[in-house]
């Protein structure tokens, strides 16, 4: 620390590093449910992506890493609170919606969560280009 400036280290595997990945995992996933006609929004009130067609939403959270057993439990924890968010934009586009599918995306598993479905990324893009 010369003349009282203080010096910046970037810790290797930092959560910057990860943020700006899983944006453009976002971004990837957003494109690719548009390329099948869905009306999506991205980034927000707090959710990644929430895509609608029809009669079914798709609430989607993406993490491009793979979960430890803590990590999966927050991102699990993260997409339950997320669906009242959903409900919200859904609400205020005035979208009527039969059923939310909450999807979790990310590089791997430590196990199944309930009512979660859960892809890789390369999974999941597949599975979009499908439906």
């Amino acid at each position: 620390m010369k003349n009282g400036k203080k010096k910046r280290i970037r810790m290797k595997g930092s959560s910057r590093g990860k943020a700006a990945l899983g944006s453009e995992l976002e971004d990837k996933i957003a494109q690719a449910f548009r390329k099948m006609r869905y009306r999506v929004f991205l980034r927000r009130n707090r959710c990644d992506i929430l895509a609608v067609r029809g009669r079914l939403a798709y609430l989607v959270e993406c993490k491009n890493y793979s979960l430890s057993k803590k990590e999966q439990k927050l991102a699990v924890r993260q997409l339950n609170r997320n669906y009242t968010r959903a409900l919200e934009i859904l609400l205020q586009e005035r979208i009527w919606v039969e059923s939310i599918a909450r999807v979790l995306v990310a590089k791997g598993f430590t196990y199944q969560a309930r009512g979660i479905l859960q892809f890789t990324p390369e999974e999941f893009l597949e599975h979009i280009e499908r439906i």
